[in-house]
């Protein structure tokens, strides 16, 4: 979440400065980490024009579509880790919403999709208390012998909170509906009967 590019450069500098990051050739956005593990900078916040666009020109102008992050930051989770440092961590629904987006903007990256139907896969294992106390109601929307009964129920939790994520910012809820529209999977239309709800 940053203001201006001011803030942005300034970050990235400070990161190369100690030794352990590499700027990318060409994009400005991307870093290594020792070399080998690609790190994205994804600028969002007040650096984001009306249109959700981000302008950086470092070295070269450079053009981002951010929408999506100002939504899902306010639902991040703080973990704690060793010596007392914590760390924030977007939420499941969080990365499905930013890989649903991704996944729009460039159809032919399959990773996104396989991603999504991942979360989704085990996603009951990871949230079945919160299933039972706050969507039991979901268990019996669904034909227990279905196979996928569970990543129906799932899919459709998901969907309920894309919903919170997405309150107040009308124009990408609608755009998440038809993007889970273009896609008739049942897990993925029962993504959107969650959005709906």
């Amino acid at each position: 979440m940053l203001n201006d590019a001011g803030q942005f450069n300034n970050l990235k500098k400070a990161m190369l400065e100690t030794g352990n990051f590499t700027a990318h050739p060409t994009e400005s956005i991307k870093l290594f980490y020792k070399d080998a593990i690609e790190i994205d900078l994804l600028p969002f916040g007040d650096i984001e024009t009306e249109n959700r666009k981000v302008t950086l020109e470092s070295p070269n102008l450079f053009v981002l579509n951010m929408p999506g992050f100002k939504e899902v930051h306010p639902f991040v989770q703080e973990i704690s880790i060793d010596n007392g440092l914590s760390i924030k961590v977007c939420t499941l629904e969080g990365i499905i919403l930013l890989k649903l987006i991704s996944h729009n903007d460039r159809p032919q990256r399959n990773k996104d999709i396989t991603d999504i139907e991942h979360i989704i896969s085990v996603y009951f294992d990871l949230n079945d208390d919160d299933i039972f106390v706050n969507h039991f109601d979901l268990m019996e929307i669904y034909d227990t012998k279905e196979r996928d009964y569970l990543q129906l129920v799932c899919a459709r939790v998901i969907g309920r909170k894309l919903k919170q994520l997405l309150e107040g910012s009308q124009i990408l809820e609608q755009q998440i509906d038809e993007i889970l529209t273009n896609r008739p999977t049942t897990w993925w239309l029962a993504m959107q009967n969650g959005l709906r709800d």
